[in-house]
């Protein structure tokens, strides 16, 4: 699964993605009246909230983008905070989430996914003795050998969990001293299935647990009742599934076949080495495969999404450049919610290799991103920001696409004319060999994947399979 290594590599260097597949990253209702004076933890006062609109947004945060919010995978082990049982210490946890700086120092504005890892290795010992619970790769700790099974005492876990969610979720209640941004968004666990065998694309052995589908489900709802009586507010997604895969299903299946989706509010897919088999990020296949198990309604979004190689910059960048953004556009007018990024445009060839250590100076990788972020592939992303980050709705004008037979196929597309609407502001994504919609017409400024825009006539557009943004004046 080659997004692990990018998200180490972001996470040393940035602190933008803090994934929990390998180490990763980083990156008050204050109730008055007349009760006994708080202590310093329990001070009262506003409650901290999310900004509605930027809540809604539905690209990740990359390299301190603007405009941007959302990041995945703040990492909360729970050996790192109770290390010993009944001793809680959020050192770690706190500098995680107060790491908010772009390589040049600026100040992000974060919405986190956090990602919630139950194994503490007091609770681990009692249960779990065979080697095979030992962590490998990612998530294996320097100082000691994580282990990895269900939680031996799931009260025990239950109770860590109200702790952490009462610290960050900003009602005034225990909170975090100094939080400014609540977190509202949950991840039980990445990727369950990958329990220790399978190579990932950059060679890395993936396990992320080691239990069964019943197992799974226990702490899926355990973790959710959890949540939810802590912060009614909050948001649950259950863990990322890998793809759609047969033996990425043959875990879930039991799961939801059990109710496990009345244990999630957001439904969550990942998409690795994507490619035009696959135009779509599973986002058709996996609402099929929802609705088999009646769950339907719930939004989707796709927490892992890589182009092509993890390591290597593409041979054809230009296809590439295409790719990324055509697939975000169909998969968005498809039904998903949110995608956030595996970023590998910005560490191509500067990544280790499997087991390595980062070979090149903090500074050194500093110069060589701020180089990345003036190339084509990024413009590609920024442009994107800026014109669909944050639409209300989108329209289907017009659309064609097969979708594919094999394992890890999705949908390819022939023609996609679509209307994103926010506000009074409208953005025409438009491509393939059909005429324009009928709507459009007269003077229009059309920009390219690119960002670079000019004033035409309509008339004179003759659309092709790269995208274009048109917007009418």
């Amino acid at each position: 699964m080659s997004k692990k290594k990018v998200l180490i590599i972001v996470s040393a260097v940035l602190g933008i993605f803090v994934l929990a597949i390998g180490g990763f990253f980083v990156y008050n209702t204050y109730l008055a009246g007349k009760s006994p004076a708080p202590t310093s933890s329990q001070e009262k006062t506003e409650a901290l909230k999310l900004d509605p609109q930027k809540e809604a947004t539905h690209l990740s945060k990359v390299a301190g983008t603007p405009g941007a919010y959302w990041m995945r995978g703040l990492p909360f082990i729970w050996n790192d905070i109770e290390r010993e049982k009944g001793k809680f210490d959020w050192t770690i946890t706190d500098s995680n989430l107060n790491k908010s700086k772009t390589p040049k120092g600026e100040s992000e504005e974060r919405y986190h996914l956090a990602m919630i890892w139950p194994y503490a290795n007091w609770d681990q010992d009692t249960c779990h003795k065979d080697s095979k619970y030992l962590a490998t790769g990612h998530l294996k700790e320097s100082s000691e050998d994580l282990k990895m099974g269900a939680p031996c005492a799931m009260q025990a876990y239950a109770s860590f969990l109200e702790k952490l969610v009462e610290r960050y979720d900003g009602d005034g209640k225990d909170d975090m001293p100094g939080l400014k941004i609540p977190i509202k968004y949950w991840e039980i666990m990445n990727e369950p299935e990958m329990q220790g065998g399978s190579t990932g694309g950059a060679g890395e052995d993936l396990k992320f647990f080691v239990g069964t589908p019943k197992e799974y489900l226990e702490i899926l709802k355990t973790s959710y009742e959890t949540i939810k009586k802590a912060d009614p507010q909050a948001k649950v997604a259950h863990a990322g599934m890998a793809g759609m895969q047969q033996n990425f299903q043959d875990f879930w299946d039991p799961i939801f076949k059990a109710g496990g989706g009345n244990y999630f509010d957001i439904a969550n897919i990942h998409t690795i080495s994507t490619d035009t088999r696959r135009e779509d990020l599973y986002v058709i296949k996996f609402k099929k495969y929802l609705e088999k198990y009646g769950i339907a309604n719930k939004p989707i979004w796709v927490t892992e999404v890589q182009f092509g190689s993890l390591q290597d910059e593409p041979k054809d960048l230009p296809a590439f450049e295409k790719l990324l953004a055509r697939s975000s556009v169909f998969a968005l007018a498809k039904g998903t919610d949110k995608l956030f990024y595996i970023e590998n445009w910005l560490f191509w060839g500067n990544m280790p290799g499997p087991g390595e250590k980062d070979k090149k100076e903090d500074g050194k990788m500093t110069q060589e991103m701020e180089k990345a972020l003036q190339g084509s592939t990024h413009k590609v992303y920024l442009n994107l920001v800026n014109k669909i980050n944050s639409f209300e709705k989108v329209e289907v004008l017009a659309e064609k696409f097969v979708e594919g037979p094999g394992d890890p196929d999705g949908a390819t597309s022939q023609i996609g004319q679509y209307k994103f609407i926010n506000g009074s502001k409208v953005v025409y994504v438009l491509w393939g060999q059909a005429t324009l919609p009928s709507e459009i017409s007269g003077k229009v400024k059309v920009t390219d994947i690119y960002g670079e825009g000019e004033e035409v006539d309509a008339g004179s557009i003759i659309l092709s399979d790269e995208p274009i943004f048109l917007e009418l004046l």
